[in-house]
């Protein structure tokens, strides 16, 4: 196409500060890494009725890093539509996307469905069962499908235990959507649409708010939360261009500001971020998704003490099984809750709180590991007959690029 060929003319020209093809981007694997432990800090270190100072500044921090799962859908958009960019003059284009797509996330995702929907009932008889696992049974179409996170709209409790999984959907709805998106318009128009998107899908929240919608529902549905996958879309635009950088920089410090203010603001008035609050909803997230598109992009521009602190192996590590992590750590998180903390019970509601935190990430992450070492990275050996391919790059750099981690949800 033409609109193809006159991007990869300017790529010399325009790129300085894109991201060399098949490059492992350290700092990413960070955030991913804090991404997940602020969600299992939001399902963990909650404390109830809190009244001093210290427990309304810890509550302050637990029931605001709901956020990690923003940061996991702004990352996975910044990731995803480089990816995009970089592979779009390539034959295979639809099919080498798709196929890695599938192969990192569709086999765990569907082995954690087998066992927990047909074997585990199988084997222990629903007698023995939680009540509410006959619900989940019964709603299990629309986790096979893809589309858990309608159901989940609908209220707490339609798919127990799985209720997490409604951000793994919005994104696999992304994916079906956005490679054609970007194989279709130039890099210009791309990002006028994604601009037109996020300044829409704020309004459209409102109107349902105001139409009477559930808060509960905004925020699980795919059109009314992609805006936080498009930030991310928009921060691998301009790191691919930069002329289009230059000429928003005033602007993007002005929506830094204006987002930091909104934040600001909404955790002074009710002492956190509330997930589902009005405000949030309206501004909340929109807000996040700038701060952390634009910690996306300086991370990856800028070398220094940010990139270096989300570099550290540490956060690097979780950030490498994140994906697993955020899928067991919810069941775990329940079980502990039911068995483990009834049985072995604490007076301290911090150490408590900080137990039950410790307790999750070990086991999930342990699990994490194991699935990783034991399963997804054998399967995860078949990329090689899906490679990304790009004129000019040597052997040794085509090969980094198969043995690039791709991003997921936890987009996560």
């Amino acid at each position: 196409m033409k609109h193809q060929a006159a991007d990869s003319k300017r790529i010399e020209g325009d790129s300085a500060n894109a991201i060399p093809f098949g490059k492992r981007l350290t700092s990413l694997d960070g955030l991913r890494g804090i991404a997940i432990l602020a969600v299992i800090a939001e399902h963990t270190l909650r404390l109830f009725h809190p009244t001093s100072a210290l427990s309304r500044l810890w509550a302050a921090f637990q029931e605001s890093s709901w956020a990690g799962v923003d940061l996991f859908f702004v990352l996975s958009g910044f990731l995803i539509t480089g990816i995009l960019l970089d592979s779009r003059h390539d034959k295979r284009y639809f099919l080498n996307f798709y196929a890695r797509r599938t192969l990192r996330i569709f086999p765990l995702y569907y082995a954690v469905l087998v066992i927990a929907i047909l074997v585990v009932p199988a084997v222990m008889g629903f007698s023995k069962l939680p009540e509410l696992y006959s619900r989940l049974v019964a709603n299990q179409l629309w986790l096979w499908t893809y589309l858990q996170n309608f159901a989940q709209a609908s209220g707490p409790h339609a798919l127990p235990g799985f209720g997490h999984f409604w951000s793994l959907a919005v994104e696999e709805q992304f994916y079906w959507v956005w490679p054609l998106a970007v194989f279709l318009l130039p890099r210009r128009h791309l990002f006028r649409l994604c601009i037109t998107l996020c300044a829409f899908l704020p309004v459209l929240r409102l109107v349902m708010i105001l139409a009477g919608e559930r808060n509960w529902a905004i925020r699980q549905y795919t059109f009314t939360r992609v805006d936080s996958l498009i930030w991310g879309a928009i921060a691998a635009l301009l790191i691919r261009d930069l002329h289009l950088a230059a000429s928003c920089r005033r602007w993007a410090k002005v929506l830094v500001g204006l987002a930091t203010f909104a934040l600001g603001a909404i955790l002074l008035r009710d002492g956190f971020i509330p997930y589902e609050g009005s405000e949030t909803l309206v501004v909340g997230y929109s807000a996040f998704g700038v701060l952390f598109s634009a910690l996306i992009y300086r991370s990856v521009t800028t070398p220094g003490s940010v990139s270096a602190f989300l570099s550290g192996n540490l956060f690097r590590w979780f950030g490498k099984y994140s994906y697993a992590i955020y899928m067991f750590h919810w069941p775990i998180t329940q079980a502990y809750t039911a068995i483990v903390a009834k049985r072995i019970p604490i007076e301290s509601p911090y150490l408590s709180a900080l137990g039950c935190f410790a307790f999750v990430t070990l086991v999930s992450s342990g699990i994490a590991y194991l699935s990783w070492h034991l399963f997804e990275k054998r399967v995860l050996a078949l990329k090689r007959f899906f490679e990304y391919e790009r004129p000019g790059l040597s052997t040794k750099q085509r090969t980094a690029a198969i043995n690039k981690e791709e991003p997921v949800m936890a987009v996560l």
